[in-house]
């Protein structure tokens, strides 16, 4: 019986930590939708754009962090999610660098490199959903 109850315990941990990360992933989603890039934008919006998505990834790997998730399933998947948008967010800032200073081409490739670690999202967070669903 005692099995039984350390189990269903740890369930319900994993379950809360599930429910908390999937809160915060939505909320970022929630927000980024909000506040579409501008397909036509002159390079100073860009730039401030750039830097404004910068700060919602970096909030984004702030609060996966603020939960603290403990399972052992799942807090590696969760630091995986937080370095993603750590780096994203290095790459939205060091893009709008460059289009502030007019290093266009430099631009170009911060962007490359952002699209490439996005590629990584889908079947991180696929990743996420197994865990959470067990």
């Amino acid at each position: 019986m005692l099995g039984l109850a350390v189990v269903a315990l740890g369930c319900g941990k994993l379950r809360r930590e599930c429910e908390a990360v999937v809160k915060t992933a939505n909320a970022f989603i929630a927000e980024s939708a909000r506040h579409r890039p501008s397909p036509n934008a002159l390079p100073e919006q860009a730039a401030r754009e750039a830097l404004e998505t910068a700060a919602r990834y970096d909030k984004l790997a702030s609060d996966l962090a603020a939960i603290g998730v403990q399972s052992d399933e799942l807090r590696p998947e969760v630091e995986r999610y937080a370095d993603l948008a750590v780096r994203s967010a290095a790459s939205l800032r060091a893009a709008a660098h460059s289009l502030e200073t007019e290093h266009f081409e430099q631009a170009r490739q911060k962007r490359v490199e952002l699209d490439s670690a996005a590629k990584s999202e889908g079947p991180l967070v696929a990743k996420i959903n197994s865990v959470c669903r067990k």
